[in-house]
């Protein structure tokens, strides 16, 4: 049962950012400690990714545990049902085009869940890191 009025609703769903959220900031801040470059939003690239490393071809979504549906996490709200269904799976649907039409460009893509990220940012920036060392052997055995 959602306890807020429709109006308390729309104002809650408005403030929920889609850039610089708590995890993005934190993977972001961990790369600049460790001088590491990155563009943050690309918007000129499909899907919007929220951290691009242009020439490694490697990009990075952070996935919030509701909107993208973590298996683990994702709590269904008991009103509106339907809605929610449809919303999530479309989500869900776009995903996993962004991710076949980056990969058929060339691109590595990575994503990581909110949940993750908040319970050990260096763990997920060291698996972003890996890839790029993977990704610079590859470009320098070519």
């Amino acid at each position: 049962m959602d306890d807020l009025t429709p109006e308390d609703r729309r104002k809650n769903m408005r403030n929920i950012r889609s850039k610089n959220t708590v995890p993005e900031l934190l993977v972001m801040n961990e790369l600049k400690r460790r001088k590491i470059y990155f563009a943050k939003h690309v918007d000129k690239i499909f899907g919007k990714p929220d951290i691009v490393f242009r020439r490694k071809k490697i990009i990075v979504f952070v996935d919030s545990d509701f909107w993208h549906c973590n298996p683990k996490k994702f709590i269904m709200p008991a009103t509106n049902i339907e809605y929610w269904e449809k919303k999530i799976q479309r989500n869900q649907d776009r995903d996993k085009l962004v991710n076949k039409t980056l990969k058929k460009d060339g691109w590595l893509v990575l994503r990581f869940w909110e949940s993750e990220i908040k319970k050990d940012t260096k763990k997920i920036v060291n698996k972003i890191v890996t890839k790029l060392e993977q990704n610079q052997k590859v470009q320098d055995s070519n």
